[in-house]
């Protein structure tokens, strides 16, 4: 099994042990949390030290990659819940796209978008798909994958 794909796989299967959809954000919350962490630290256990969970995208930002693949230079994002995926895709597109501005050296070249299903669905629209095509003006490639 490719490495890409497996990352991908522990993503769905993390989801889906442990996500917890309610009406609570709060809940909600620590379930994301809870379900982005269990994901990173599998695939950490199963990669090592090749992949770098909560990767700052720069110095004295709050703002982190959620997993980067450090030899093919892959950022992957888990946006656990279908809500609002929108909002967390473009942020998460342009969080690439600083870091690459900070670390021309150390540049991104793709950014692998996980979400459930419904928000994959939601980011192929005439917009979407043309937010993708000019993320390629940054030099990066961007796959949504639904889970």
């Amino acid at each position: 099994m490719q490495i890409h794909t497996a990352v991908i796989d522990l993503a769905r299967r993390k989801h889906q042990q442990l996500w917890t959809s309610t009406s609570d954000v709060g809940t909600q919350t620590k379930s994301s949390i809870q379900v982005c962490r269990a994901w990173q630290q599998a695939v950490r256990d199963n990669f090592r030290d090749r992949f770098k969970p909560e990767h700052p995208v720069g110095p004295g930002m709050n703002e982190k990659i959620d997993l980067v693949d450090s030899q093919d230079r892959i950022a992957y994002e888990l946006k656990v819940s279908k809500n609002n995926t929108h909002f967390e895709f473009y942020r998460d597109i342009f969080k690439v796209a600083v870091h690459n501005h900070l670390h021309p050296d150390h540049r991104l070249t793709k950014l692998v978008f996980i979400t459930p299903e419904a928000g994959a669905r939601s980011l192929n629209s005439a917009y979407g798909r043309t937010v993708v095509h000019l993320a390629t003006q940054f030099g990066i490639e961007v796959t949504i994958v639904g889970i």
